[in-house]
């Protein structure tokens, strides 16, 4: 054999380091890159997950809030407690039903009474003007259908039918309760969009039942949601009921299929996505045989040559419903920008080693050090932390995946006219405060909530344009920032509603005292294009946790007294 040159006994022992250098560096790499993306697509399942959880209960809510319209519950008039006469006047309930069904009308576009007696009166509204009036008399065998375009505007009959309400399942149902039920998930015959129908007896003043109202809700708004959240390019979301039938899907296959005519609903092991199917057993595989499991779960499994994660959490048991959300992401999806990124910076890595070994070295801690800074953000996302600014200057996957995050944490948290962050990071914020509490209960948690709204907004609008309104929403917002601490926390709830967050806040002194300085803040002059506007405000509060521990039932609280508030003020002008 020959013998090895010394210029080879030199180059080879460093080509052979070089190789070893690099492999060990791609495999710590690969390994970082894995276990990065695995932690981030976990943190994006949990908040996915949230959000599902978050919009069906508005939207189940919105039910509710329409029943409510017809036949309000006593504790929710002023005189309460006292009994009110359920109206069974067909005219009364028609302007009653135009007026439920405008609320929520992609949600709930169907309202009826089913009268004891047999009378029937239900209003289905195609769109803002234009409707279909069902009436059926106490005694009457055949029940009408009539056009309209407002209350008291019927136009000409359409047809009859044969319709006994008190024969319907929903009746019944609700007839043996005596409070809002929900009817099992069923496919609407025309349209095959899934349904589901909420209902409640009504009384009369000696509180025997008169009939039960009812109102019919598309769950397709479940499914449009679903879809609009783009978990990934793969990823699947669905909604399931108890016995596995899918509610709503972030596909566009249908969940129902029709036999002899006749729509009949798919459970989620029937779907022709087969991620769903594999998601779906994963998720019976793993559940908990005790049930009412509230938390998100998080597990993965295999899909073909792909891991796939998985989320899923039980939601709708506010609204006595037992169904659960169940989010599915390939981790190839998330994975693919990172690995061609690592294996870029391992390139680039080996060029410089053969050049200087600190200069590589050099790189790699650098790609390090951002892949910890993503790490840390992908935590702070899932805790509903506050995203900082990532300083990841970059122009390839990794900064486009740091862009990502710093759009994500715009999308989720900033309201895009204020400034300021919006409904969903409060609700986040105050979760994330409660779970720091429940880790260190010899810290008590205080805070309160200051609901704000803006009074003669609307005058605004209608003097100045909508761009002024804007422009007064702008600044509104800045005043509200430069009143609270840096750890306070101010809010864009909607319109031109704002939410402040006081932290340690225990007294209502400390409250009135802040309501001061933002009444007099806010009621500086505006100086608009057009001239100077003026806005007062109307405040309410709630204090956690003398008005209660739930952030929903404090907000309500904090909207009542600010109501009463408003309404004070609309009685001295």
């Amino acid at each position: 054999m020959q013998a090895l040159s010394l210029r080879q006994q030199v180059i080879l022992p460093f080509v052979v380091l070089v190789i070893f250098v690099s492999v060990a560096i791609g495999w710590v790499s690969i390994r970082a890159g894995e276990n990065t993306v695995s932690d981030l697509t976990r943190r994006v399942l949990i908040e996915t997950t949230g959000r599902i959880e978050y919009a069906t209960d508005q939207t189940l809510s919105g039910a509710m809030i329409a029943l409510e319209a017809v036949a309000p519950d006593p504790g929710d008039v002023p005189q309460a407690g006292q009994a009110i006469a359920f109206p069974t006047d067909p005219n009364i309930l028609e302007q009653r039903f135009w007026a439920a069904s405008s609320l929520f009308r992609s949600v709930n576009s169907f309202v009826y009474f089913g009268g004891a007696d047999g009378r029937f009166v239900g209003l289905n509204r195609e769109n803002k003007t234009k409707a279909m009036l069902f009436l059926r008399d106490a005694g009457d065998a055949q029940r009408r259908a009539f056009d309209s375009t407002g209350p008291g505007a019927r136009g000409k009959m359409l047809r009859s039918d044969n319709y006994d309400p008190r024969t319907r399942p929903w009746f019944q149902q609700a007839i043996a309760k005596d409070q809002p039920v929900w009817s099992s998930v069923y496919n609407d015959f025309a349209t095959r969009i899934p349904v589901i129908t909420l209902a409640k007896s009504v009384y009369a003043t000696d509180h025997h039942v008169v009939g039960v109202l009812a109102t019919d809700m598309r769950l397709s708004t479940i499914s449009d949601f679903l879809r609009s959240l783009e978990v990934s390019r793969n990823g699947v979301a669905f909604v399931i009921d108890e016995q596995g039938m899918l509610v709503a899907s972030s596909t566009a296959d249908l969940p129902v299929r029709m036999v002899d005519g006749v729509p009949q609903r798919l459970a989620a092991a029937e779907m022709d996505n087969p991620l769903i199917r594999h998601a779906y057993a994963s998720y019976v595989a793993g559940r908990s045989p005790n049930g009412g499991v509230t938390a998100v779960q998080t597990s993965e499994f295999d899909h073909g040559s792909d891991k796939v994660e998985l989320a899923s959490a039980a939601i709708g048991g506010n609204f006595g419903l037992h169904w659960s959300a169940i989010v599915a992401v390939p981790r190839s999806d998330f994975m693919g920008e990172v690995t061609r990124s690592l294996y870029h910076s391992l390139a680039i890595g080996f060029c410089c080693v053969l050049v200087a070994l600190g200069i590589g070295w050099f790189a790699l801690n650098r790609v390090m050090r951002d892949i910890r800074q993503l790490t840390i953000a992908a935590r702070k996302v899932g805790l509903g932390e506050p995203l900082p600014k990532l300083t990841i200057e970059r122009s390839d996957e990794l900064g486009q995946l740091a862009q990502t995050f710093n759009e994500m944490e715009q999308n989720l948290r900033i309201d895009h006219l204020t400034g300021v962050f919006n409904r969903e990071f409060l609700m986040a914020q105050i979760g994330f405060m409660q779970r720091q509490a429940a880790l260190q209960p010899f810290e008590p948690l205080s805070f309160a909530l200051l609901f704000i709204d803006l009074d003669n907004f609307k005058s605004i609008n209608d003097i100045y344009g909508h761009s002024s309104g804007d422009l007064v929403l702008k600044i509104v917002a800045q005043r509200l920032r430069e009143l609270i601490r840096t750890s306070d926390v101010v809010a864009r709830y909607g319109g031109d509603e704002f939410v402040v967050l006081l932290k340690g806040v225990t007294s209502i002194r400390d409250v009135v005292a802040s309501e001061e300085k933002i009444r007099a803040a806010i009621a500086q002059p505006i100086e608009l294009e057009q001239g100077s506007a003026q806005v007062g405000v109307s405040l309410g509060w709630a204090i956690f946790p003398q008005d209660g521990e739930d952030p929903e039932a404090l907000l309500k609280i904090a909207d009542l007294r600010m109501f009463d508030v408003k309404r004070m003020h609309r009685q001295k002008r």
